[in-house]
Order: structure tokens, then sequence, then C-alpha cells
């Protein structure tokens, strides 16, 4: 069915805006997996976690290895929207330290992910200075 009502929800691809160079350079990313493609303005794959033989899947903020007992399926690096957008959402994505880039998709400024950026205070700076991007793995057990 199509519409256009008043109230709805959206979803739409994400798109990287990851500079490697200049003031705004914010890619923190390897770019191995893309071959000639750049990060930016590109579509990024969905992806689903699924490890057969496990029955829990999880994403850990902050953290570059996984508890004992666990198995490292990725690290990475957090990324969410835009924190000045006024759509704020409040999920947060882990991508890989290599990330892909999606086939098909175009350029159209729909959804960004940037690096999230720690801002201490209610987090110790001590253990999370202000300005530094936040690391993340996806553990299975």
């Amino acid at each position: 069915m199509e519409g256009n009502g008043g109230y709805h929800g959206e979803i739409s691809g994400i798109e990287y805006e990851l500079y490697n160079s200049g003031a705004g350079r914010n890619n923190i990313f390897s770019e191995s997996n893309n071959g000639r493609n750049p990060l930016l303005n590109n579509p990024a794959p969905c992806a689903f976690c699924y490890v057969q033989g496990r029955s829990t899947v999880a994403m850990i903020p902050a953290r570059t290895q996984c508890p004992d007992d666990w198995t490292t399926e990725y690290a990475g690096y957090l990324v969410s929207e835009y924190s000045g957008d006024t759509r704020k959402r409040s999920s947060y994505i882990c991508l890989d330290e290599a990330p892909e880039v999606a086939v098909g998709g175009t350029n159209n400024g729909q959804t960004f992910v940037y690096p999230v950026e720690v801002l201490c205070g209610m987090l110790p700076c001590s253990l999370y200075p202000t300005g530094r991007e936040l690391a993340c793995v996806v553990c299975s057990k």
C-alpha cells in the first residue's frame, strides 16, 4: 500500500560520512575491505550477527576484548547519527574496524553515521577522555 500520510515511521539505509583528510577528518576505520571504493558518501551494508551453536551475542561498548569464556566475533568503533541531529535516535552500532561498502545505493543524504566521541563528566575523565572515539567489540557465548 502506498501513501504519504502525516503520521508515519521512516526507514532508510545509512551512508558513511567519514572524511580522510582536511579539517573535518573523522575516518578512524581501515578501508582495506573496500577495494577502490572510499567509505565517504557510500552506503553501509546491513549486517546480522548469527553464530551457530551460540545462544548469546552481545555488543560491548568501550571494550576491545571479550570477557573470559566469550568468543570475539569482531571489534571496531561505535557509530551513531550526528549528536546535533534533532531526530536523535538512541541506538548505537558497532562497525567493524574495516567496514565494507554496500553495492548499489546513491549519495542522497538520507541518514549518516559518525564515530561516537566520549563526553566525560558522568563518565570518569581519567578513563574516558573527552573527544576520544569509543571502541566496541561484538562477542558470542
